[in-house]
C-alpha cells in the first residue's frame, strides 16, 4: 500500500507538498501531471481512473482534450474542470480512424479550423474557455503559435526540446532539440529559441527519450528516476504526460488500423500502479505537483510584458 503524500495550496499559490508535520516543503521542483486524450473510443475508461488516481494524490493537472473527444465525453471534461484541472485542447480528431493533424506542414487555416473546433468542443462541455494547447504527436510549426497568439491562447506545451526517438516513437526531426528545457516565451520565427511571443511554452520533459507512461513501461523506473535526476540538475519544471488509452484493454478501444501492435501491447489497467510508483517516487524527492498555468518564467522575461502593460495607462 503506497504511503500517500497531500497536497495543499502554499501561499504563493503553488501546491506545497506535506512532510507529514503539517510544514510545507520548500517549492522548488514543480511537477506537471498532463493528460492527453486522443479520440480514441473506448478510452474514456482510462480518463475516469487517472481522474480518481489524482483525487487519491489530492492532486490536479492538465488535461488536453481532442474536439471529438470532449464532443463525446462532454460529462468527463466538466468532471475534470470541477476538480480543479486544467483544461486544454489536443488538436480535432488526433488518434481517430480519420488521417492524422500534423500542425508541422499543414496550412494556417486548416489549423485554425481545428483549433477553433477542439477550443469550442471543451468550451460547450466545462462552460470555461481552454487557453493551454499541445499538439498531436508534438508536431508543431510557426504557423501554430501564431494561431494560438490569435485564437488567445496563453500557454503551449508541444516543443520537443532535448527529444529524439530513433526511430521508436512519432518524434524523429531535431529542429528544436536545443530549445530552452524550462517555460520561456519563443520566438515567432523559430520556436525553437526565447522571444516576444505572448505565449508561454512549457517542452514535455526529455532526455532524449520523453518522460511519459510509454517510456516508464518499457524502461521502468529506476531507469526513468536517472533520466528524471539530469532533468532535474538543469531545469526546475518536469512535464510528464500520458493517455487514457494505455489504461485500458486495446480490445476494448477502437483504434486506426495503422497503429502498430506493438504500441498496443501493455495497454491496461496494471499501468495505474506504474504511476502510482512513479509519483511516490517524485513526491519521495520534494517535487509538488501543479497545473501549467503555474508555470513561472525567468525574472528577466517577465519584464517586457510587465513594461507593455504600465505603458497602456
Amino acid at each position: 500500500m503506497p504511503v500517500m503524500r497531500h497536497l495543499r495550496s502554499g501561499d504563493n499559490g503553488l501546491p506545497g507538498l506535506l512532510n507529514g508535520t503539517g510544514h510545507s516543503f520548500d517549492v522548488t521542483k514543480r511537477l506537471y501531471f498532463t493528460i492527453d486524450c486522443d479520440w480514441v473510443p473506448g478510452s474514456q475508461k482510462g480518463l475516469e481512473a487517472l481522474l480518481k488516481c489524482c483525487d487519491r494524490y489530492h492532486m490536479t493537472g492538465t488535461v488536453f482534450f481532442t474536439g471529438r473527444f470532449a464532443q463525446a465525453y462532454p460529462d468527463l471534461v466538466r468532471s475534470c474542470h470541477e476538480r480543479g484541472h486544467q483544461l486544454g485542447t489536443h488538436g480535432w480528431a488526433h488518434g481517430g480512424l480519420e488521417e492524422d493533424e500534423d500542425f508541422r506542414t499543414a496550412g494556417y487555416e486548416q489549423q485554425r479550423d481545428w483549433i477553433r473546433r477542439a477550443t469550442e468542443a471543451v468550451e460547450q462541455a466545462a462552460g470555461v474557455r481552454p487557453v493551454i494547447f499541445r499538439a498531436p504527436n508534438l508536431w508543431i510549426s510557426e504557423t501554430t503559435l501564431r494561431v494560438l497568439e490569435e485564437e488567445g491562447y496563453m500557454y503551449d506545451s508541444s516543443v520537443p526540446s532535448r527529444r529524439f526517438d530513433l526511430g521508436f516513437g512519432r518524434v524523429h526531426y531535431l529542429k528544436y532539440f536545443w530549445a530552452p528545457r524550462g517555460p520561456y516565451r519563443p520566438c515567432g520565427t523559430d520556436l525553437g529559441r526565447r522571444g516576444a511571443s505572448l505565449i508561454t511554452e512549457v517542452p514535455p520533459s526529455a532526455c532524449l527519450f520523453p518522460i511519459n507512461l510509454a517510456t516508464l513501461r518499457v524502461l521502468g523506473l529506476p531507469l526513468l528516476g536517472k533520466m528524471i535526476t539530469w532533468i532535474s540538475r538543469k531545469s526546475t519544471d518536469l512535464v510528464f504526460y500520458c493517455h487514457p488509452s494505455e489504461f485500458v484493454y486495446a480490445k476494448d478501444q477502437v483504434f486506426p488500423k495503422s497503429m502498430s501492435k506493438w504500441n498496443r501491447r501493455g495497454m491496461g489497467p496494471d499501468n495505474l500502479s506504474l504511476v502510482d510508483d512513479l509519483l511516490e517516487h517524485l513526491f519521495e524527492r520534494r517535487f509538488v505537483a501543479a497545473n501549467l498555468l503555474h508555470a513561472s518564467l525567468p525574472h528577466l522575461d517577465l519584464i517586457r510584458p510587465v513594461v507593455l502593460r504600465a505603458g497602456s495607462f
